[in-house]
């Protein structure tokens, strides 16, 4: 059944609806902001509004204006967050309606004074859920970068804190897994045992703790691993990325989903985790199940860890992560975004539909060219993007949020 979009729910299990062949006109209202302190010309939005929903690009340690970057990861960590709330302003909002932030580091070794000056942004009830890595390059040669997602409707949005002794104690001014309506944003969370703290040596047992782990946060709030719609996975291997590392996680990973439940995923080789981890992954997942639906060509079949293709929570689509063959950056960049574009089409909708992006780059020196790639595929109206580094084969791997 060519060129149709395979729906599956708690009550359908597999059916095919064949979608228009013209995207439908925009079910959710957006708005594209770009507040006044920041400098004309960025090739993205520094914030997407859909609905309630607000994403937040991946905001670095330079004056949004003039590009000045402070001394010291203190100043650096509070200029990027000062760049978080003048999006958040824009759209209406403050630090209490975050419900999810990716904090990215040059140095794991700067996390303790990050962390003093990240948490002073929240008040201490209303930490949002948090993942922090270390990526070989950020952009614009900075030191931090973060994105976060907000939630406009402060009475919709809901801690969840699994019983004592269930998972290991956070590290940091962080959350477990936040609610924002009927999505969950889990924090990225480690493979140590929950009361010893102890850590399997080895790559699978540390995955298969990790995914443990999640299903208590989970579990806390009345969902299972199969009410993901997208994960993050970041490992390391000191071997590289040929090493097969990658796989013995999915190995792990996959025990944990039924086959043909397994959420939209990307997967990345990076710098270093905090601690002494060598897996961390996030979670997004929604107890909607009614309105969770998959998206997978018919090219691409059914994969024991990811959709192939995307995942959908009511009007919101997640789709995996998306590389493509090519000589150049250019070309990989173009084939990835017309791979997403494919399976966009399927769920009836287009580029237009994009109101976040995660680009991945082998090489940080390449965001110009990156950048006019972006710039052809969304000439306005630009999504939300957050952009770094990582230790990849292909020179690009592009990961998309749309919204019906």
């Amino acid at each position: 059944m060519r060129n149709c979009l395979l729906l599956i729910t708690a009550l359908i299990m597999a059916s095919a609806l064949c979608p228009a062949q013209t995207p439908a006109p925009l079910r959710v209202h957006r708005q594209f902001l770009y507040p006044k302190e920041f400098a004309p010309g960025k090739p993205y939005s520094p914030g997407v509004l859909a609905g309630k929903t607000l994403y937040i690009a991946g905001q670095i340690d330079k004056d949004p204006r003039t590009g000045a970057q402070p001394s010291g990861i203190r100043e650096q960590t509070r200029m990027a967050m000062n760049s978080v709330g003048h999006v958040l302003h824009a759209a209406g909002m403050d630090f209490g309606n975050v419900v999810s932030c990716h904090v990215q580091l040059r140095d794991m070794g700067q996390y303790k004074d990050m962390n003093e000056v990240y948490g002073s942004f929240f008040g201490p009830d209303h930490y949002p859920a948090r993942t922090t890595l270390e990526f070989p390059g950020l952009p614009s040669g900075a030191n931090i970068e973060i994105s976060c997602t907000a939630y406009a409707d402060k009475s919709k949005i809901s801690i969840v804190t699994p019983p004592s002794g269930a998972i290991p104690p956070a590290m940091g001014p962080y959350r477990s897994a936040v609610f924002a309506g009927d999505t969950l944003y889990v924090s990225g969370s480690g493979g140590r045992t929950p009361v010893t703290n102890e850590l399997d040596p080895t790559l699978e047992g540390q995955t298969r703790q990790t995914m443990e782990n999640i299903g208590q946060i989970l579990k806390a709030a009345g969902l299972e691993h199969k009410d993901a719609v997208f994960t993050n996975v970041y490992y390391l291997d000191p071997a590289g990325p040929r090493n097969g590392a990658y796989a013995r996680l999915g190995s792990v990973y996959k025990n944990f989903f039924p086959l043909g439940s397994a959420p939209s995923r990307a997967g990345f080789l990076i710098g270093k985790l905090p601690g002494t981890i060598s897996v961390e992954i996030t979670f997004i997942a929604t107890r909607d199940r009614k309105n969770k639906g998959r998206v997978v060509p018919d090219s691409a079949g059914l994969s024991p860890t990811s959709s192939n293709g995307g995942v959908l929570d009511d009007n919101t689509l997640y789709t995996s992560g998306k590389s493509a063959a090519g000589p150049t950056l250019e070309a990989q960049m173009r084939g990835s975004l017309e791979t997403i574009r494919g399976i966009l089409k399927l769920a009836g909708m287009d580029l237009e539909n994009i109101v976040n992006t995660n680009v991945y780059l082998k090489d940080a020196a390449q965001m110009d060219a990156m950048n006019a790639v972006y710039k052809e595929y969304f000439p306005k109206n630009p999504p939300a993007r957050t952009t770094v580094q990582v230790f990849q084969d292909q020179l690009i791997q592009v990961q998309a949020v749309a919204v019906r």
